[in-house]
């Protein structure tokens, strides 16, 4: 009788392994692995971060290609890669910063069994055609994740399509409702506010002229989300927009937010992009967003002289650390209604708790009162 249960459990064990992993991709596209990834290519370099919350041991095992490598949108980041991890230096390039520099050959030269691509990011996109059917005739899976059109809709769901990948469904089932928990709480609370600030949300502040916004698209649904109202998505609803200095002027908003693209190194070199993220401290924060608000433009906003102007770290709008976004935004719009909320001390526990990162440094910052 031992032996019959011996063999039954065998033969079930078997099945198991042998079982097809069904996807539904973030594209709507079904998606069948015959299991779990073993080598495989990505499109954004970014993307090492969701990785690292759904397989924490070593997000880069089996990551054989990038399209941009992880430096170029966080070289703190990649230095702590390479660090833990020195065969991610290994990881070879099938492109460049766009889609149009990705080379399908050198994808099938690398011979993933899945490729991972954003809905629509700087790479492949679902509606490159000619790229799925190529990679299709050689046999590699592709499957579509979003963290960056429609965050709020698509980060848990992309974040549980990975651990389905790599059969890591429980970090990804930890984390999935570590962010809707802190979700449901805004939620929740927003619901309740009868007032609504005007917001300009403006992306990467001392890299572009002023002003491109953030409106109907990536981060900026975050200002309604968290109690606001997002002024440029009200007059050019889309993903972005572009404004005059006039406009802003003559809009005056409660509340001025920028995405921060500048680094510690471009900080420390005074260069003119806004600065977070690893390295920075809140002075050094404090100083690099005055140093941009110091112009006539700004100086005569009524967000700038009571002391409602704030940067949050521009990597946040590509991942599913976006949350964080959310919580600053919603102490910065509404504080009597969020006095608990710490985006900082959340950051950090999210490195700790789940991923084998220590990134410190201030990822959101307010503009230091006078």
């Amino acid at each position: 009788m031992t032996r019959l249960v011996l063999m039954v459990w065998l033969s079930l064990s078997s099945f198991m392994v042998m079982a097809d992993i069904k996807i539904t991709d973030i594209a709507g596209r079904q998606v069948v692995l015959s299991q779990a990834a073993k080598r495989f290519v990505m499109s954004e370099g970014r993307y090492v971060v969701p990785l690292s919350i759904v397989r924490p041991e070593n997000p880069v095992a089996g990551l054989v290609g990038l399209m941009s490598n992880i430096g170029l949108a966080n070289p703190q980041l990649q230095k702590q890669v390479f660090d833990r991890f020195p065969e991610a230096q290994h990881i070879a390039n099938f492109g460049g910063r766009a889609e149009n520099s990705v080379s399908v050959e050198k994808i099938i030269d690398l011979a993933p069994e899945v490729a991972i691509f954003g809905l629509q990011d700087h790479g492949p996109g679902s509606r490159n055609g000619e790229l799925l059917a190529q990679l299709s005739a050689a046999g590699i899976k592709v499957v579509f994740i979003d963290f960056r059109m429609d965050p709020l809709k698509n980060t848990r769901r992309s974040i549980e399509i990975l651990g389905q990948i790599f059969d890591e469904q429980e970090n990804a089932a930890k984390y999935v409702a570590y962010y809707q928990q802190k979700l449901d709480q805004i939620t929740e609370t927003v619901s309740q506010l009868d007032t609504r600030p005007r917001v300009f949300f403006q992306a990467h502040a001392g890299r572009f002229d002023c002003c491109v916004a953030f409106a109907d698209g990536m981060l900026g649904p975050f200002v309604e989300a968290a109690g606001g109202t997002n002024i440029a998505d009200a007059v050019a609803p889309g993903p972005t927009s572009t404004h005059t200095e006039e406009f802003l002027l003559t809009q005056d908003p409660d509340i001025w937010i920028t995405s921060a693209s500048g680094t510690f190194m471009d900080y420390q070199a005074g260069k003119k992009p806004v600065a977070l993220g690893y390295g920075m401290n809140k002075e050094t924060a404090q100083i690099s967003l005055a140093r941009y608000l110091d112009k006539p433009e700004f100086q005569a906003l009524k967000a700038v002289n009571q002391g409602r102007a704030y940067a949050i770290w521009h990597n946040y709008y590509n991942s599913p650390l976006n949350i964080v976004a959310l919580e600053a935004f919603a102490k910065w719009i509404h504080p009597n209604a969020f006095p608990e909320l710490d985006p900082e001390q959340s950051m950090l526990d999210i490195q700790q708790t789940f991923t084998p990162f220590d990134i410190k440094g201030v990822y959101s910052v307010a503009l230091k009162s006078n």
